[in-house]
């Protein structure tokens, strides 16, 4: 049995899971754990991040030195090679996240969502209400095979992607919610229900989930 009793030394900042554990400590440290068939446990060369995400199979991480995003694991359909937009060679981000088999982040300097990887059903391409086109975004978050942002400025939930259970349909009013609007969001993933949702929390602490009814399997 594998042990990780270091991380009960030490303050942990950021943790994210799919498929593999990851946890951010302090100055950055990444530390992974779980499956690795696809080398998506910590590769040392990204040893210190700002920001991670972890997918299924494959995890990003925003590097603490010069903001650039990098991703390594599972690369079938080109969700861990970052453009470079991001990577650092013309530009880098405030923000990333992994889905099933593609990535986003945010731009640093520019606010515009940045999709790369898998986009059979549209997952990795933003409309323009966040690309920078006609808007921008403060938060994002990929799900198995849809992508959900706020928009800055407004704060409204804007999805993209799959839409087979209503994950991308965001409800126009919410209880608890000013016309839509939200200061935070997360994308899922095919649970073992087979319900693919979109969940999203307003500034009230209110939180809400956009799903269509669920289809057990049989």
């Amino acid at each position: 049995m594998r042990s990780y009793a270091a991380l009960l030394t030490t303050t942990v900042l950021t943790i994210a899971s799919a498929g593999t554990g990851r946890a951010d400590g302090p100055g950055g440290l990444v530390v992974g754990w779980g499956d690795n068939s696809y080398s998506q446990l910590m590769n040392t060369s990204y040893n210190s991040a700002s920001a991670i995400a972890a997918g299924p199979s494959h995890a990003c991480a925003i590097q603490r030195r010069n903001g650039a995003v990098v991703c390594w694991g599972a690369n079938d359909r080109g969700q861990a090679a970052p453009p470079p937009s991001v990577n650092g060679a013309a530009g880098d981000a405030t923000a990333v996240t992994a889905g099933g088999a593609h990535s986003c982040a945010i731009q640093a300097g520019t606010g515009a969502v940045i999709c790369w990887g898998d986009d059979d059903v549209g997952q990795a391409t933003p409309p323009p209400s966040v690309d920078g086109t006609m808007g921008t975004a403060t938060a994002i978050s990929a799900g198995g095979a849809h992508s959900c942002a706020i928009q800055a400025g407004t704060s409204a939930i804007v999805c993209w992607g799959d839409d087979s259970h209503g994950q991308t349909d965001v409800p126009a009013v919410v209880p608890g919610f000013t016309s839509g609007q939200a200061s935070a969001i997360a994308a899922g993933g095919q649970h073992p229900a087979r319900s693919t949702r979109s969940i999203a929390s307003s500034s009230a602490g209110a939180t809400i989930r956009t799903v269509r009814p669920l289809r057990l399997l049989r």
